[in-house]
């Protein structure tokens, strides 16, 4: 089948990770799907009105145009949905006449899908994965953009949203269709089983001969507990504050962890509170990394924590149960309907104390929980392999 993609949310230069999710949804597809992603954006010092490149990609082809950007806004909305147009005319004539639409994203993507389903009769199906439809948002969906987002999601031909949670929650906004959820996925193959302190495993005795990977029980047992915490750091959804407010009651108690940070973008309100209240040998940040070194860091993490106020379906909690690590998340978004007993803890959002427990109770015990039962379970829900299959499988049902 070929299938065009247009993704409200996608990776450019100045924001690398910005929907790198859908990009990997879009290469777990089988082979027997042709993929072929579309996206106009604006582009720099532009000697031309607009330029056209091909991006090869894992198991896609991306047809990025940029355009100079025009001084008023309304004709840069013009000039977007022009460059759409002459896009789709472009991916026709080199690469294929699209079986299908898929929609990542409703908005504002979306507008283009539901124009050509109008105009061509071209179907969409539609992944979403936005925490705008999240109660805590409710002042943010309305008005006319929640006409259009839900006017989107009905002309759907299916709708996949990345949690059941996130179903009910667009449903609770007048979205009436068909559903199927499916999850977000994870490379199995790069996130993967690890011992925690993998750190350790190559160090050498004070004598500095090297120990060849041979742990003793006191480097064991003097080693500090390691927290891996992977967001964006902003604070009205990630909650890194509460974060660091408990990290500082907690270091009022003992002094045997570590809080490892890995962010997308700078943080300096949350570093100039760790310098001021002397927790720098206990929360290191380490900024932006690959994907090879985020799995690493998994590998390394005796457990993983998240304090969000609101989510859908976090990668970052099925990237830690595919690489056996036991997890720390209020019960937000779909992250009750993955996170077991068996799998971590779960606390309400927002409060600290059961944060600061929850902390404790790791501290003590992850060391108890079956790993590689851990592995197991993201192995069979959300390898790429298993995510890939059950999207081709609706997109089979839209051809007949």
């Amino acid at each position: 089948m070929n299938i065009l993609h247009l993704l409200s949310w996608f990776p450019t230069p100045d924001d690398p990770t910005l929907g790198n999710f859908c990009v990997r949804m879009i290469d777990a597809l089988p082979k027997e799907c042709h993929s072929v992603i579309l996206s106009v954006c604006d582009g720099k010092n532009m000697p031309k009105s607009f330029e056209i490149k091909e991006i090869q990609g894992a198991h896609h082809t991306h047809v990025q145009i940029y355009i100079r950007p025009p001084k008023v806004n309304a004709v840069r909305k013009l000039k977007m949905l022009q460059m759409y147009q002459y896009g789709l005319k472009y991916i026709k004539k080199r690469f294929f006449e699209p079986d299908l639409i898929h929609l990542h994203v409703a908005y504002p993507l979306g507008q283009v899908a539901l124009l050509w389903k109008k105009l061509f009769g071209y179907k969409y199906v539609l992944t979403e994965h936005w925490t705008i439809y999240q109660p805590q948002n409710k002042d943010v969906m309305v008005g006319s953009l929640k006409r259009k987002i839900v006017k989107i999601a009905n002309n759907a031909e299916l709708i996949m949203p990345v949690s059941l949670d996130l179903q009910r929650c667009m449903e609770g906004h007048g979205v009436h269709n068909r559903f199927r959820v499916i999850y977000n996925l994870v490379n199995t193959d790069m996130f993967k089983f690890g011992q925690p302190c993998i750190d350790l495993l190559h160090h050498t005795n004070l004598s500095g001969n090297d120990m060849h990977g041979e742990l003793t029980k006191n480097d064991m047992h003097n080693r500090k507990k390691q927290m891996l915490h992977i967001s964006t750091l902003r604070d009205e959804a990630k909650n890194f504050s509460g974060i660091l407010r408990t990290i500082e009651r907690l270091r009022q108690q003992r002094d045997d962890f570590e809080l490892h940070v890995i962010h997308d973008y700078d943080a300096p309100e949350f570093k100039a509170f760790v310098k001021e209240h002397n927790l720098s040998d206990c929360v290191i940040f380490h900024g932006k990394k690959t994907s090879a070194e985020v799995a690493q860091a998994y590998q390394e993490a005796d457990f993983f924590v998240l304090f969000s106020n609101f989510e859908n379906l976090p990668c970052v909690i099925v990237e830690a149960f595919a690489s056996g690590v036991p997890a720390l998340s209020t019960a937000v978004g779909g992250i009750a309907e993955i996170l077991s007993p068996e799998r971590g803890i779960l606390i309400p959002s927002g409060d600290e104390n059961a944060l600061l427990q929850g902390m404790i109770q790791m501290l003590d015990h992850s060391s108890e929980y079956d790993r590689a039962t851990i592995r197991n379970y993201a192995v069979e829900t959300f390898a790429a392999q298993t995510i890939g299959l059950q999207i081709f499988d609706e997109y089979k049902k839209m051809k007949k």
